[in-house]
């Protein structure tokens, strides 16, 4: 049995193969392997541009003639359009109690800054007046129920 078959020729090219793989240290047989890079360095970014006007509310052109003429109107228009607009106060319609627990939301959640008591109060009296509560109770405007 000198002769070598090919099942022979193939049993020893696989074996000379796995074993220069094996102990091929320098991976010269292997170029397709991925290699560790380290990261570059960071560099430090530019700082960003200020913007003066961040955080401030939109800009709006409404005039102390927007709201309806009443005493403590001017108090009220400054205080209330140095953070938003005319239409959102006329929107509102609320008793004087959520008028005053709407100015305490705002001082706590919106940074507002914090009102002298007595201008609270003219405040309050404005708002109260002028935009009170727009349905009364429950069924007061059902004409069924007259």
């Amino acid at each position: 049995m000198s002769q070598i078959n090919i099942t022979h020729a193939v049993l020893v090219t696989l074996t000379a193969t796995f074993l220069l793989l094996a102990f091929d240290r320098a991976g010269e047989l292997r170029k397709d392997k991925y290699v560790y890079v380290p990261p570059a360095p960071k560099v430090a970014a530019a700082p960003a541009a200020v913007d003066p006007d961040k955080g401030k509310p939109p800009p709006h052109n409404d005039k102390v003639e927007d709201l309806p003429e009443g005493k403590n109107r001017e108090l009220t228009f400054y205080t209330c359009t140095a953070c938003h607009g005319v239409a959102l106060i006329k929107a509102q319609g609320l008793t004087r109690d959520l008028w005053d627990s709407t100015l305490d939301l705002m001082v706590e959640k919106h940074r507002m800054p914090p009102i002298k008591p007595e201008e609270r109060t003219e405040i309050l009296d404005y708002l109260a007046e002028q935009f009170p509560p727009r349905r009364k109770g429950r069924g007061s405007d059902n004409p069924f129920l007259k």
